[in-house]
């Protein structure tokens, strides 16, 4: 391969581009001897081409599902990165080939069922190739059209096998989800994200609420169904199928930029916001890891950081983080110390397990030691109150 690399990026999330790099750069009438540099977001599909004919250089910026395996053996990189501070890297390299979901709207192509940062990405792309979504995910959900110089449109593969399937949520996650209501001001304004502890969250709601996500899942057009959603759910992503195609239909979701969606200073002013976000471990000093266990990647920082820093900040806001307290293998999710710090002990207000809430706002280490222990399995309790003294 011979010149400089060119620059790929994909839009992320659910619904994500599936075409290869060589397949983007190709229909953007580029040199195909040239090497790539790859960068992917949140990957809940396993690239089918990452295991055919892989670039030299893959990196993701939030690893998700379809690709932690592939990030565990080196084929792809991982860098930690905030989902609010995308669009400055984007600005900084700005990409040779953007990768983008999209569906026609008349004689235009808008963005189909998330927006995400593909904004940004395409605006500052030299080209762009639209994936046009499949039929049945082809409903217009009144997304942006999208911007930058749009070189090619082209057919959505087919799905790859494996795809994950989401967890029905068990006794566990739904004591957790009414713990989590239970702190609820009135007329707060929830993020909150899918899986099981999501799921018990939204089933326990009980009053009207507003919505302000980084995405929007079938859960939270529940509550809409259920009139207690008090104005259009504000977010970047969506996920499900027709309860979101419904609330959508009914006007009330409106899919912005996570330049609007994760941004600190418009979190902050949110009144009684309350980011709700899961960990993979929490530290005895209410330090918060999401991203990796040892050198099993699970996921990446996200938004997880922005939220927490948002919601902590916000006039009667609290940043939850809300987990089961123990793994599937029975280890405990609360331990002395994180494997790795993704989010800081200053940006989380309170924490939630099935065996109750440990508020850390104001207090100490020894406290935070003290009330985290608590609210850990039974059988890992002495161990973790040895491990602080």
């Amino acid at each position: 391969m011979t010149g400089a690399p060119i620059r790929v990026w994909y839009a992320d999330g659910p619904g994500a581009p599936r075409m290869s790099p060589a397949a983007a750069v190709e229909a953007a009438g580029l040199d195909p001897e040239r090497p790539l540099e790859v960068t992917l977001g949140w990957t809940l599909e396993r690239p089918t081409w990452l295991d055919a004919d892989p670039p030299a250089t893959v990196r993701t910026l939030l690893a998700g599902y379809g690709i932690g395996r592939a990030v565990d053996d080196g084929r792809v990189d991982a860098p930690p990165v905030r989902l609010s501070a995308v669009p400055s890297l984007i600005a900084a390299a700005p990409p040779h080939v953007a990768v983008i979901g999209g569906i026609r709207r008349g004689s235009r192509l808008a963005f189909a069922r998330s927006l995400g940062w593909f904004d940004v990405l395409a605006a500052a792309a030299d080209a762009v190739v639209v994936e046009l979504a499949d039929e049945g995910d082809a409903t217009d959900l009144g997304a942006p059209l999208i911007p930058g110089t749009i070189v090619a449109t082209m057919p959505r593969p087919s799905a790859p096998d494996g795809a994950s399937a989401a967890r029905s949520p068990d006794e566990v996650d739904l004591r957790i989800g009414a713990l989590v209501a239970s702190l609820l001001p009135d007329d707060p304004t929830l993020q909150f994200g899918p899986g099981g502890i999501g799921l018990g969250i939204a089933r326990a709601v009980d009053r009207p609420v507003r919505i302000w996500s980084g995405l929007v899942t079938e859960p939270m057009a529940a509550l809409h169904e259920r009139g207690l959603l008090r104005a259009p759910a504000v977010a970047a992503y969506t996920w499900g199928g027709r309860p979101i195609d419904e609330l959508a239909a009914a006007g009330m979701l409106h899919l912005t930029s996570t330049t609007v969606t994760h941004d600190i200073t418009r979190l902050s002013a949110i009144p009684r916001m309350i980011g709700c976000n899961t960990a993979v471990q929490v530290g005895l000093d209410g330090s918060v890891n999401v991203e990796r266990v040892s050198r099993r990647t699970i996921a990446g920082v996200g938004g997880h950081s922005d939220f927490c820093v948002g919601a902590s900040r916000s006039p009667g806001g609290l940043a939850v983080v809300a987990l089961r307290s123990t793994t599937t293998a029975g280890a405990s999710t609360i331990v002395p110390a994180v494997d790795v710090v993704s989010t800081p002990r200053s940006d989380v207000s309170v924490v939630v397990t099935e065996h109750g809430i440990a508020d850390l706002r104001g207090i100490g280490d020894a406290e935070r030691s003290r009330r985290m222990t608590a609210i850990a399995a039974p059988e890992h309790r002495d161990r973790l109150a040895s491990s602080a003294t």
